[in-house]
């Protein structure tokens, strides 16, 4: 009686015996009674294939690991490298740190405590110490008293200029430096663009007569507007080249609830106050940027609960320049039906940096915050403390 055996053989992997799967190749091999010897024959021939493939296995494994031994060399020779750049960084570190070290003299934090307090005792390091601060202080204050520094109050009240608690307010604080507010008188006009040539002409006449500053404004409501719109005018002078009729350089501007969407402020006026404006005054107002575009730093100082001039019409103003130190709007269609600077007006110019101050409980009134805020003017201003 005849039967059929299977032995299956798998090529196995360098140092790995071989393995045994139906997936690999077959080898059949019949078997009888009869004949015996064949299975011997059979079994000798596998032994002998299992050795010679055991010693190809061995000598394949012998330069696998000559290899890795080889790799683990170069390893060991890199990290050896590695390690002396690492000790002769740290070397030259610690060198550095030494040197600085003596340079400042300072063993540790106790003794230049001890030094302090040794020199807070001593009359001449103080009054070095003076004389220096007083040098710092008055060198702020030249930088100070180089511009000329002028309040434009909100016209459209009706109110004088020292009527006006800012007005009042700047002319205490700036004149114990020996700062000379200058306020001129906008009462009476009857549209802003006449506000604004009114302004102009006044800045020319003082610039004539006191010799030409740059400027520095400061407005409230309308007449914040009116120190945009003048900045706004000094730029496109600058940029088109043409003369500058007032030779002035406005360098930075502080606005109080500035009134930019002035169309819709006048009808908040109107419900609020009772206040009534001529048709050629919101015919003007209509005409007028709503958002100029100026390249000086502002600082702006909104009510949060404002409600003549929108909050929000100066977020948007600040993030003109915040946002992208660019004019926004990029269609010069949408521009035009916004009132507005357009982007390709401002392409060759960049925004100053806007700052926006949000106070509650004043209204519109919001110079009567300007004494909390004088901590902020002062430091916009870079101007020293009395």
């Amino acid at each position: 009686m005849s039967r059929t055996t299977e032995v299956v053989f798998a090529a196995a992997a360098p140092g790995q015996k071989p393995a045994v799967g139906p997936h690999r190749r077959l080898l059949r091999c019949k078997k009888t009674t009869q004949k015996s010897n064949t299975h011997i024959d059979v079994m000798s021939s596998l032994s002998r294939s299992q050795n010679q493939s055991s010693k190809s296995t061995s000598s394949k494994s012998r330069r696998v690991v000559a290899f890795a031994s080889s790799s683990s060399a170069e390893e060991e020779e890199e990290e050896e490298r590695e390690k002396d750049d690492d000790d002769s960084s740290s070397s030259s570190l610690e060198k550095e740190f030494e040197e600085r070290r003596k340079q400042s003299n300072r063993e540790s934090a106790i003794d230049w405590i001890e030094t302090w307090k040794t020199n807070q005792n001593d009359p001449e390091f103080l009054a070095k110490q003076n004389v220096e601060r007083q040098k710092r202080r008055d060198k702020i204050l030249e930088n100070a008293r180089s511009f000329e520094y002028v309040f434009v109050h909100d016209f459209a009240s009706g109110t004088k200029p020292d009527d006006a608690f800012a007005h009042m307010f700047l002319k205490d604080e700036l004149g114990k430096l020996q700062i000379e507010v200058y306020a001129p008188d906008l009462s009476g006009v009857e549209s802003i663009s006449e506000a604004v040539s009114a302004l102009s002409k006044a800045i020319e006449e003082r610039q004539k007569t006191r010799g030409a500053k740059p400027l520095r404004l400061i407005g409230t409501s309308l007449g914040a507007l009116c120190c945009v719109l003048y900045a706004s005018k000094c730029d496109k002078e600058k940029l088109e080249s043409t003369s500058n009729t007032s030779g002035s350089e406005v360098d930075r501007l502080f606005l109080l609830g500035p009134c930019f969407d002035v169309e819709k402020c006048l009808f908040n006026y109107r419900v609020t106050f009772n206040v009534t404006f001529s048709d050629a005054f919101i015919e003007d107002a209509r005409n007028i940027d709503k958002f100029p575009f100026v390249t000086c730093p502002a600082y702006i100082v909104s009510g949060a609960d404002d409600t003549i001039s929108d909050l929000e019409d100066a977020v948007h103003w600040t993030r003109q320049a915040s946002t992208l130190l660019r004019a926004t709007n990029e269609d010069e269609e949408d521009a035009r039906k916004m009132n507005t600077s357009s982007a390709k007006e401002n392409r060759e110019r960049e925004a100053g940096e806007r700052r926006l101050l949000e106070v509650s409980g004043v209204g519109h009134r919001v110079e009567s915050a300007l004494p909390h805020a004088l901590p902020r003017f002062k430091e916009f201003f870079n101007l020293p403390s009395v």
